[in-house]
């Protein structure tokens, strides 16, 4: 059994940690894309490997002969241009979701742009269509700067409307 990691702050892009995504899901899916520095993504990037290279193993155990051939999955995170680092955090359960001073946030709608930092359980895998990999679950949310909103007004204001007067 994984233990559970908490990692760096970083800038939460795409969240949906108190409603789930149903895009590509019906019963739906919590995630947030973690924009992390370099420096500070090292250690998660680590477990992840040292979560693949387990499974690795354990594939290997299964089938001896084929230790070079496993198709690998795609990382849980990416390099962005800017340099920084981009983790992909997701749970089928509604993650715990509190401030910095651990009060609850479960009625607030966190946006991107909110300062977070997430504990997780990296999970390693060996999928036939997928191939070998690891993913993030995603069990709770520390929020250190929250960026809150609602669909509301859309950053418009009030105008005058502008009337056709007919020709005459």
């Amino acid at each position: 059994m994984t233990k559970q990691i908490t990692s760096a702050f970083g800038e939460a892009q795409y969240p949906h940690l108190n409603k789930p995504d149903t895009e590509f899901s019906a019963e739906g899916i919590y995630q947030v894309k973690l924009k992390v520095t370099k420096e500070e993504a090292q250690e998660d990037i680590k477990a992840i490997q040292n979560i693949i290279n387990e499974q690795l193993l354990i594939e290997g155990k299964k089938t001896p002969n084929k230790t070079d051939a496993f198709q690998r999955a795609p990382l849980p995170y990416k390099e962005l241009e800017d340099g920084t680092i981009q983790f992909h955090f997701k749970s089928k359960f509604k993650p715990s979701c509190v401030d910095h001073k651990l009060a609850s946030l479960a009625d607030s709608n966190i946006w991107g742009g909110s300062i977070l930092r997430v504990n997780y359980k990296p999970v390693g895998y060996n999928v036939a269509g997928t191939g070998l990999g690891c993913t993030l679950r995603m069990t709770g949310v520390q929020v250190k700067k929250l960026v809150e909103g609602s669909l509301g007004t859309q950053g418009f204001t009030e105008v005058e409307p502008e009337v056709n007067q007919e020709i005459v």
